[in-house]
This record gives structure tokens, C-alpha cells and sequence, in this order.
């Protein structure tokens, strides 16, 4: 059952969320950005996120939950943000043994990779890496699908 606990401070929502679900994000009326989560105990829940800080506030929350995540279930492939940051430099990485995968019968073999990259220079375009990350996977690879998160930084400032 969802929960609210008042103080005289801020308020803390506390409301449990069906995971089986997709979340969906849409227009608000109000120039925002709604993000609607199916609740464990049935309905729905929306939050409403301002449209310009919208994508880093996810690329934000699915950091968070990735660093929860390996913290609770102790997932080797889950990386922390010291992790991350200990990885040697993309120019000496050899990728090693891995998992092999055939088509079975009319169905293709798929499979979904999670990539980390840091990108450095003088002058960095947000939106222009994005999509020459996409157009670079995707003319390389025969790609079904990509998504790339908004970007964080790591040094520099905003401009």
C-alpha cells in the first residue's frame, strides 16, 4: 500500500512499484514531462519531471539503481562508479572468451550488451555524441535496437 510520512521538513512518498511493468513518459500538459510507473498494489503513479533536465535526471536514476543493484545482489557484471573509473583506457582492452550464440530455426540470436564510454576533448556536444555513438553501432553491427542514456559529467564545466 503506498505510503506518505509528513515532518516538518520534506515529505517522503514511499510507494512500491510493479517491476514487471515498463515505465512510459509522455508530454505533460504543463510544458513537462511525465514519467507514469505501474504500482505494485495496482493504479499508477506519474511524476512529473521538468522537459530540460528530464533525461539527466534518468540517466541519474538508472545510475543509482544500477549501483544499488549490484550493492544488494552482488552481480559480478554490475559495475560501481569506482569500477567504472578503474577500467583501463579503451585502446588496451581485449575482450577475452565469450558467450557464442546461433539462430534457432527462423528466430535470429540476440544478444543485448550495456556500454560504458567516456568520451574526453575540448569541447563536448551532448546531443552529437549520442547520435554518433548510434550511427557508429549501428552501421558496424546488424543493431535491432540501441538506446544511449544521457551523458554525465565527469569534469568540465557546463556552458
Amino acid at each position: 500500500m503506498p505510503t506518505a510520512r509528513t515532518t516538518a521538513g520534506p515529505i517522503e512518498l514511499r510507494l512500491p512499484v510493479d517491476g514487471t511493468e515498463a515505465p512510459f513518459a509522455y508530454p505533460d500538459a504543463d510544458g513537462c514531462l511525465a514519467l507514469e510507473v505501474a504500482l505494485a498494489c495496482g493504479g499508477y503513479a506519474s511524476l512529473v519531471l521538468p522537459t530540460d533536465d528530464a533525461r539527466r535526471w534518468a540517466g541519474a536514476a538508472f545510475a543509482a539503481i544500477s549501483v544499488a543493484y549490484a550493492e544488494v545482489t552482488a552481480d559480478p557484471h554490475a559495475l560501481s562508479e569506482e569500477e567504472l573509473a578503474g577500467l583501463p583506457p579503451a585502446s588496451v582492452y581485449h575482450p577475452g572468451a565469450g558467450l557464442h550464440l546461433c539462430a534457432q530455426g527462423q528466430h535470429l540470436a540476440v544478444m543485448r550488451f550495456h556500454l560504458v564510454v567516456d568520451v574526453a576533448g575540448e569541447c563536448l556536444d551532448e546531443a552529437l555524441l549520442r547520435a554518433a555513438l548510434v550511427e557508429e553501432i549501428s552501421e558496424r553491427f546488424k543493431v535491432a535496437r540501441v538506446a544511449v542514456s544521457a551523458a554525465f559529467a565527469l569534469s568540465g564545466r557546463a556552458s
